[in-house]
């Protein structure tokens, strides 16, 4: 047993009431063994498997909540999500039914993942020292020293599989053969740039489907996403200094309407000329993806759309384009990462400013009338609207007479 105290971004995520006696403490007293376990078992998973904004995939939260590591101890609804390099950490108030304490803290936090990963490993390493001093030989004892052993004298290689299979939500240590070769062919076949929110955006299903589609699309856009004067935009713009990837989009944004000349009104999109956005429609091999950009041009192909969902993917096909830190293929998905924050962001702030939006909110607060009529002037669904009012502090959104934040 050991007294478990968690904090992340200035907070204690175990800060606990207890129910009995009513005091507070920073900390949960429960077994190292089940949290060893936990992390041993969904290692891959959670330095590589890619959230999603929309639904997660089945098993998502057993691996990357630290609420499922207690086996009958109680620990804090902890969510841990690889990001871009970084891990989002995002935990909640919570009173176990049964339990003696509750919960009280309720924060997110973006950590180093070179930092939690030291921690983790500490603890991992320490339970597995105290089992071979034991001599422990339970068959859980035993199966957990054999499996931290492994993952420690895996190669490069086999690593970068590692990283793959959890990539698609499998474990790459129960993997069958045929799905192993699978996974190895789509990740040397796939485009650098896209290959690992392609894979995340596939499960087993439909991995052939997205691999398909991909060479297939990817040959379309070679066509088509041809240079034009948006190569020279794009090395033109200024240098964007937010790091948090939605403040980039923003910025990103507003950079180019500036060089634009655009003014602060509805933003056209060309299909013709030097400024063209070339757009095509098509089936996606899967829910999670919903388009491909080009190479060279902000060229693209999308899940057919509403006018004004076609609108935003466009942007935020631009938005990928002028925003590419490196050259490659972009991807539009709805995954939890740094890259499709900047371009959901990008693409609201292109079409719907908020200094514009601002403008037209003459009140504090903002009712479904007045986002709708301003959706229709700037070509944006009422959501684009509410998000933006709501992201940068515009006004308060009114919803049947009941103001909500």
């Amino acid at each position: 047993m050991a007294a478990l105290s968690i904090s992340a971004g200035g907070s204690s995520v175990t800060s606990v009431r207890d129910r009995r006696s009513r005091v507070y403490r920073d900390h949960v007293v429960v077994p190292l063994f089940n949290l060893a376990e936990w992390l041993v078992s969904n290692w891959w998973h959670l330095w590589y498997e890619i959230g999603d904004t929309v639904q997660q995939k089945p098993g998502f939260e057993q691996r990357h909540s630290l609420a499922f590591a207690g086996d009958g101890f109680v620990l804090p609804q902890l969510t841990m999500v690889p990001s871009s390099g970084r891990m989002h950490l995002r935990w909640i108030r919570w009173a176990p039914r049964h339990a003696a304490v509750e919960f009280v803290d309720e924060d997110e936090a973006l950590v180093s993942r070179a930092d939690l990963e030291t921690e983790f490993r500490t603890i991992v390493e320490a339970v597995v020292e105290r089992l071979r001093s034991m001599d422990a030989g339970s068959p859980a004892s035993v199966s957990l020293v054999e499996a931290w052993d492994a993952i420690n004298s895996l190669d490069p290689e086999e690593v970068e599989f590692s990283g793959a299979a959890a990539l698609l939500g499998i474990d790459p240590f129960d993997v069958e053969n045929s799905m192993a070769e699978t996974i190895v062919a789509f990740w040397q076949r796939a485009a650098p740039s896209i290959r690992e929110e392609a894979l995340a955006s596939a499960d087993e299903r439909t991995l052939p489907r997205v691999s398909e589609w991909l060479e297939q699309t990817v040959e379309t856009l070679r066509i088509t996403g041809q240079k034009n004067d948006w190569t020279k935009i794009r090395a033109a713009l200024s240098p964007i200094r937010a790091t948090e990837p939605w403040r980039r989009g923003y910025e990103l944004a507003d950079s180019v309407r500036r060089h634009l000349g655009v003014g602060d009104g509805r933003f056209e999109f060309q299909a013709h000329g030097p400024l063209a956005v070339h757009h095509g429609e098509g089936v996606p091999p899967c829910g999670r993806i919903h388009g491909l950009v080009a190479e060279n041009a902000p060229a693209c192909v999308t899940t057919s759309r509403s006018e004004t969902g076609r609108r935003f993917l466009l942007a935020r096909a631009l938005g990928d384009y002028v925003g590419r830190p490196e050259p490659g293929f972009g991807i539009l998905t709805s995954l939890f990462t740094d890259r499709q924050a900047q371009s959901r962001a990008f693409a609201a702030e292109l079409l719907a400013p908020a200094e514009s939006l601002r403008s037209r909110l003459d009140d504090r607060f903002a009712d479904d009338d007045t986002i709708d009529e301003i959706g229709r002037e700037f070509g944006v669904s009422s959501q684009v609207v509410l998000h933006q009012i709501e992201n940068h502090d515009l006004a308060k959104p009114v919803r049947y007479g009941l103001s909500f934040r």
